[in-house]
Formats: C-alpha cells, sequence, structure tokens
C-alpha cells in the first residue's frame, strides 16, 4: 500500500558543539516535495519477515528498487544511493518518520525497517545476535536498492548492526564494497564497551517493567536519562510508547545481545565516507566510544550536537538527515 503524505518542513537549526570539527551539511530545501511511502515485507534467509517503510518523492515509480536500479516503465538509471535508516533496541521505524519524510522531500529513496522481533517484523528472541541483525540489514539492502548504492544510517544498536554488515562487505567483497556502501553516518553507538548488566536484562524481560512503561508520566520519568534537557514531550512520549510496546521478551533479547561485542577490530577495513554523530549529553553510549569510530574507521568524521541526548532520530531528525544528505550527495557526483 503506497500513501502519500504533505512535506516536512524545516525543523530548528542544528547545533553543534564547541570544539567539534566543522558541520558542512548537504542543506534541506526549503520547499519539500509531497513524499509517497510504500510498506514492503522483506523475507531473511531464517525466515524472519521484516517491515519496510520505503520514503520517495511522490509520482516517481517505486519499481527501480527491485529491478537493478532501473524504473520498469522507462529503462532509465535511478538517481543517486539509497539511504538505508536502521533503528535501536526497543524502538521501531517510526523513530525515523521525520529523518526520512525530510530526506524523501529532498529527492532520496529512503527505506527505514522494524529490526527483527520489533514492531510488525516477526522474529523471536533466540534468533537475536550482532551478526544476525547485520545479515537482516543486508537483506534489507538487497532488496530496497537492486544495484545501486547505499548509504546506512545507524543509530545505537542499529549502529552495531551497521558497523558489522559494513566490516562484513569489505572483508568479502573488497573489490567492489566501496561500490556498494558509500557512506555510513553511526548516531550515539559504539563498537565495544556496551555489557548489559544481568539485572538490566532481566528488567527488560520482565512484564512489570512493561506495565510501569505502560503509564505515561512513569514511563516518561523510567527512561529519562535516554534524551537531553531540550527534547521535546511529543519525543519523550513516542519513545516511551515504543519501549513499551516491545514484547518484553526481545528487548531482553537484544539488550542481552551485546554481552561480548567487539568491533574494533573490523574498523580499519570499513574504507567507507563515515559521519560519527553523538550528543554531548548522551547517557546511554558514552561519546567517548564516538571518539573511537572517529579514529579507527579510515574515513570518519565526528559531529557532536550540544544538549542532545541519546535519542538523535527523535531530538534532532533534520541534523540526522542533512548528514545522510551530505554523504549521498558525494556520491551522486
Amino acid at each position: 500500500m503506497t500513501t502519500t503524505h504533505p512535506p516536512v518542513r524545516k525543523l530548528r537549526e542544528a547545533r553543534t558543539a564547541q570544539g567539534s570539527a566543522p558541520v558542512r551539511l548537504a542543506a534541506l530545501p526549503a520547499d519539500p516535495r509531497p513524499v509517497a511511502i510504500t510498506d514492503l515485507t522483506v523475507r531473511t534467509d531464517d525466515g524472519a519477515l521484516l517491515t519496510v517503510a520505503l520514503h520517495r518523492p511522490a509520482g516517481e515509480p517505486a519499481q527501480g528498487e527491485a529491478t537493478g536500479g532501473r524504473d520498469e516503465a522507462t529503462g532509465t538509471p535511478d538517481a543517486g544511493p539509497v539511504i538505508v535508516l536502521a533503528h535501536g533496541w526497543a524502538a521501531s521505524r517510526a523513530v525515523w518518520h521525520t529523518t526520512a519524510t525530510l530526506l524523501a522531500g529532498a529527492g532520496h529513496t529512503v527505506a527505514s525497517y522494524d529490526q527483527r522481533g520489533h514492531a510488525t517484523s516477526t522474529g523471536e528472541s533466540g534468533s537475536v545476535s550482532i551478526e544476525r541483525l547485520a545479515q537482516d540489514l543486508g537483506a534489507v539492502v538487497d532488496a530496497v536498492a537492486g544495484t545501486r548504492p547505499v548509504v546506512v544510517v545507524g543509530h545505537s544498536g542499529g549502529g552495531y548492526a551497521a558497523l558489522a554488515y559494513a566490516a562484513r562487505l569489505h572483508a568479502e567483497q573488497p573489490e567492489t564494497a566501496a561500490d556498494r556502501l558509500v557512506g555510513l553516518v553511526l548516531a550515539s553507538t559504539a563498537a565495544h564497551g556496551q555489557e548489559t548488566p544481568a539485572n538490566e536484562v532481566s528488567m527488560m524481560g520482565s512484564k512489570k517493567f512493561s506495565r510501569a512503561l505502560g503509564i505515561g508520566w512513569l514511563g516518561r520519568r523510567l527512561l529519562g536519562k535516554t534524551h537531553g534537557p531540550a527534547a521535546t514531550f511529543e519525543a519523550r512520549e513516542r519513545s516511551r510508547h515504543l519501549f513499551a510496546t516491545t514484547r518484553p521478551a526481545i528487548r531482553a533479547a537484544f539488550f542481552a545481545s551485546t554481552q561480548d561485542m567487539d568491533q574494533r577490530d573490523g574498523l580499519p577495513r570499513i574504507d567507507t565516507p563515515t559521519t560519527v554523530v553523538t550528543g554531548t549529553l548522551d547517557k546511554i553510549v558514552d561519546p567517548s566510544h564516538s571518539r573511537t569510530l572517529q579514529q579507527h574507521l579510515p574515513q570518519a568524521t565526528l559531529h557532536t550536537i550540544a544538549d542532545a541526548g541519546h535519542m538523535l532520530p527523535l531530538e534532532c531528525p533534520q541534523q540526522l538527515a542533512e548528514h545522510a544528505r551530505a554523504l549521498a550527495t558525494r556520491a551522486a557526483r
């Protein structure tokens, strides 16, 4: 099913912390185009069904994504990379709605998807691992992009999957990886040091915790550390709702999946233009991890957002859109 949405106007100007590198962003258009959203389903090799939302400028045919980058009606090549957005734990593709709509309104094709077991995607708790999530990301890329290049944007746990996908791609396809993956945006994420304490994993799987999250004021208070002080009520409430409606077993499995995660050895081989983004007040994934990524990824730049917390897709969707657009525009030249 395809629906058409009015354009999303630009939000407040993004701020960067003092001392960070100058931000060279690709400006979003002042008069964005209406956006069409099509829901797709991607089947993974182990049988999970991943729900994908494909955002594109209204009026453009959608067939190109399934035909090797050409429109079936005209046979002409589709322009530019597809931008694929991967969300973190206990969220859904809904966190990317504003970012995806801004990008599609600027002329890009954008795919956001629900991680396995989240929202409307299937998948059981026993099938969760970082490598499995990287394979899921690869399945989405192959399904929506055909032979077109991609820019991958990963937030938090979605960033763990993006790193694993990128490292595997460069290791297994060294001659073609640079043509396939032309950009990475890594937001509020890390390559290591994300061991979740056993008591917290247990809490994530607790129905009592789910009931507490279901109470508006209490759920927002319990998740208070995930946002910066400037986060809107709507952002905090969206985050609470997504966390509360994720199945307890899935929450626990995803938070447990990082117990032994250490992807630092694979970072030097990811020779992809990369933008690392962190909020100065991120209390979930310490900003020091972003500095580690910047230091060890061959083509990485680091951007910090003053006073932002962990939930950058909800707190700073415009800046993430501009970073993704900058990489996609650079690759299309």
